[in-house]
């Protein structure tokens, strides 16, 4: 899929590089995505590049078990690893500021640094190199890294819904693939493929319906010019209702294209020693910790990133707060119910490769590794 998981940190260009993508954003939380885009429109939501950087010092200097954790003490010491996001800190990232925070990764005995992303950070050839251990991306960026002789795999995904969607007014709603004939939809370059993927396996011909270029700014459908914008459910979504303006949404999901996101990719020889192993269970397990709590308390993760970890970011707090729902509303399903947050089903691995598929990308189930979180859940279990 041409955008990809945070939902993308390989930017622009393709297989890894370091430029931008409006998948970078979706992280970020409701202000990010307006970086360079709504301008005045979302003037009281906005970021800008300068604070990109200044958000690379707060996250990257993480509180670890800071006062106020009622963690107990590591059982054991395993070492440290250092987790590379995939955009800067915003409120996409809930679940790891709270398990760093509130001392969940120390209390399984691993010390984790958080490492912001940012437009000219890609997180696979840092992953590859060894620079970082952990690297949240996108299945098809890690594909890519793949293709091109990286030896990495997916085992978690944050996102268990894409979060892909066309969004449209709620004065004249898009909410099923029929309703977009006749509509004139914005549509970013970066998102051809898979648009065109979506309209394909609809049976919706091109020339039903009016695609014009858009960036990163979907102000014009608020202003009515257009019909609807290719969205994303905890980005452009929630940035229009913290505007007071309602929408409704047409999801991908629903219609042909699942597909998992915001995965957390290793390599394989991380895997393959006991050491390293190991740090990456008790990783996982802080990590599922804390994006339970971040899923029973939105506010608290957004508290964090509005005062500690974006806090140079221009961000409000009502904001993060609707980019922290929304972002659960993608990490939880029923799979995720009965089996734990993070989970990954062959069911889901399988839509997933089908619909990198469909936009020309191919991966396979090997790129896959569902023993890691196994593990993980063990341990949480187990503590």
């Amino acid at each position: 899929m041409a955008q990809s998981a945070d939902r993308n940190e390989k930017g622009i260009t393709s297989g890894g590089g370091g430029g931008f993508s409006r998948r970078n954003l979706l992280r970020g939380g409701v202000s990010v995505a307006a970086a360079g885009a709504f301008g005045a429109f979302l003037a009281a939501c906005s970021s800008s590049s300068s604070s990109s950087s200044s958000s690379s010092s707060a996250a990257s200097s993480p509180s670890t078990g800071s006062a106020g954790s009622s963690s107990p003490a590591a059982a054991a010491n395993l070492g440290s690893l250092s987790l590379q996001l995939g955009w800067i800190a915003g409120a996409g990232y809930a679940g790891s500021f709270i398990a760093d925070t509130k001392g969940f990764y120390t209390k399984q005995g691993v010390k984790v640094s958080i490492l912001p992303g940012g437009p000219s950070v890609s997180g696979m050839p840092l992953l590859i190199s060894n620079k970082v251990q952990v690297a949240i991306s996108d299945p098809e960026t890690v594909s890519a890294a793949i293709t091109q002789g990286g030896d990495v795999k997916i085992i978690a995904a944050g996102y268990q819904i894409n979060p892909a969607c066309i969004m449209s007014l709620a004065s004249n709603p898009i909410t099923k693939p029929a309703d977009l004939k006749g509509k004139t939809i914005g549509v970013g370059a970066a998102d051809d493929a898979e648009w065109a993927a979506f309209l394909k396996v609809n049976n919706i011909a091109s020339s039903e319906l009016t695609t014009v270029p858009a960036s990163f700014d979907p102000s014009p459908l608020a202003a009515g010019k257009w019909d609807g914008y290719l969205a994303f459910l905890n980005n452009e979504v929630p940035q229009f209702t913290a505007k007071g303006i309602k929408t409704a949404v047409l999801r991908f999901a629903d219609f042909g294209m699942p597909s998992y996101n915001d995965v957390y990719a290793v390599t394989s020889a991380a895997l393959a020693n006991a050491t390293t192993r190991k740090q990456i269970v008790a990783f996982l397990a802080g990590e599922i910790e804390g994006w339970t709590m971040a899923v029973q308390d939105p506010k608290l993760g957004a508290q964090l990133v509005v005062d500690d970890y974006g806090k140079n970011n221009g961000y409000t707090l009502a904001g993060q707060i609707l980019a922290s729902e929304a972002t659960n509303a993608v990490s939880v399903d029923a799979d995720t119910k009965a089996n734990g947050l993070l989970h990954m089903s062959a069911a889901g691995i399988k839509g997933t490769i089908n619909t990198l598929a469909l936009t020309g990308v191919k991966a396979s189930a090997s790129m896959f590794d569902t023993s890691v979180l196994a593990d993980a859940h063990a341990l949480v279990q187990a503590s």
